[in-house]
């Protein structure tokens, strides 16, 4: 049955009621009834399993989920093992002025890549109270640590987010099923416009050369006035070789195997070699925290899944077909990239969550640049972007939340204070998308 105009409802609706409620996986349940009544009438419940066994069966999300959930577990054993202490007794070290805070903040954040998760929560308790002493507000470092998070866990092919985009890739045609991860993924990296603007921006606002704007401005002002001498205690115990080996294992393992999976395995056992002899943690701590982290990572897994089984409901009623027979007659091929961009973007901003912006838009993108002859690397690229740029600028998404309890400071005030720069980072990325999709 062709629905015509009527696609749109169920995509359009969910997206309404994310942004009002400011909850996802709540916000999915009406369109995804709506989809499959739409699709299988009465026998809609029927049609929802068929989709849900599909999922499972196809190969890439039970890869997305099992890769996801080690992950946690490796990041999980990282925290837990002290090893961020190490980190922190560098920040004594070498912090001594304002403008080595805001560096050191940064150079923290790219060393500190191998999960946002690590880097949005371990660097503000690290740092604060040494930046503190030295006239940064909270805002400064906020916004540092917001950028290099997931948008540097964007630009390496060992993270997550990396598995997470490769198999969007697969599913949707762009990469082969038997296709390499480091490989691939390496053929988006060029064109990760959002994530090295904003690492440049912030570097550039950390050495001074970008001015401080609006909120920032304020909040230096009011840090250096209100400025006191601030203990900083010694810190003891934790080691960095902790943090560096595992994630070394990590790097070698997927350049021998190119598989992720295997390498975040291989350093869960390398975690356990170190700590376990070491006293670091007893054997019962260990699978405690191993299980922890996959418990952290469980909330995503569900809304994923119910993100993969919306977007095969979607295909069910033609989405994609209507979309492209509706624009095809009108639209400049050149512009699919930066519309991406700027439409993913949005959606994140409005409070989808941007693993679930990606998997949403990909199966309508990447069929239109393909129909326009659209590189589909830079189209992918574009809405990887746009969903690390929405993020970045939510004023209540998942990481303002955390990087605003890391650092002690309420999301609205982070929020306002980050936003000019972000909005610099993405006008300069929506520029790049514009003309490297006619470029190319």
């Amino acid at each position: 049955m062709d629905f015509g105009i009527l696609t749109i409802v169920p995509l359009v609706l969910m997206v309404v009621l994310v942004m009002t409620t400011k909850r996802v996986l709540e916000s999915m349940i009406i369109p995804l009834l709506m989809v499959f009544i739409m699709k299988d009438g009465t026998g809609f419940l029927f049609g929802f399993m068929d989709s849900f066994y599909a999922v499972m069966a196809e190969g890439t999300f039970p890869w997305v989920m099992f890769c996801i959930s080690m992950f946690g577990s490796l990041i999980a054993l990282l925290l837990a093992s002290g090893a961020i202490d190490g980190f922190k007794r560098l920040a004594i070290r070498y912090i001594k002025s304002e403008k080595s805070s805001m560096v050191f903040t940064w150079i923290l954040g790219l060393v500190i890549c191998i999960d946002d998760y690590i880097n949005d929560l371990a660097i503000g308790p690290t740092v604060r109270k040494i930046t503190d002493a030295n006239g940064v507000p909270r805002e400064g470092i906020g916004i540092v640590i917001l950028s290099l998070g997931v948008p540097i866990c964007t630009m390496l092919p060992v993270t997550a987010m990396a598995a997470f985009v490769f198999g969007i890739m697969q599913d949707n045609g762009i990469s082969s099923e038997d296709s390499m991860l480091l490989t691939e993924y390496a053929k988006l990296l060029p064109f990760m416009a959002f994530p090295i603007c904003i690492a440049i921006v912030t570097l550039l606002l950390a050495v001074g050369i970008l001015p401080k704007f609006g909120p920032l401005k304020k909040a230096f002002a009011q840090s250096r006035e209100n400025l006191k001498d601030v203990e900083v205690e010694e810190v003891e115990g934790g080691n960095l070789i902790d943090f560096i080996v595992p994630v070394v294992v990590l790097l070698l393992m997927v350049l021998i195997f190119h598989e992720l999976i295997i390498a975040t395995l291989a350093a869960i056992a390398t975690c356990f070699v170190m700590y376990i002899p070491r006293k670091l943690m007893t054997l019962s701590e260990f699978f405690e925290n191993f299980n922890e982290g996959i418990k952290d990572m469980a909330e995503i897994i569900v809304i994923l899944l119910a993100v993969f089984i919306f977007v095969n409901g979607l295909d069910g009623i033609g989405l994609s077909d209507y979309v492209i027979k509706t624009v095809s007659p009108v639209l400049v091929g050149g512009v699919i990239p930066v519309l991406s961009f700027i439409v993913v973007a949005l959606l994140v901003f409005g409070g989808m969550d941007y693993w679930a912006g990606m998997v949403l838009i990909a199966p309508i993108i990447i069929p239109l640049a393909q129909t326009f002859d659209v590189n589909v690397y830079l189209t992918m690229a574009a809405a990887v972007s746009g969903s690390v740029c929405g993020g970045n600028a939510c004023f209540f998404g998942e990481q303002m939340l955390l990087v605003s309890e890391a650092v002690e400071l309420p999301p609205s005030k982070l929020g306002y204070a980050n936003l000019p720069y972000a909005i610099i980072a993405a006008v300069a990325a929506a520029i790049f998308y514009l003309v490297m999709g006619f470029v190319l």
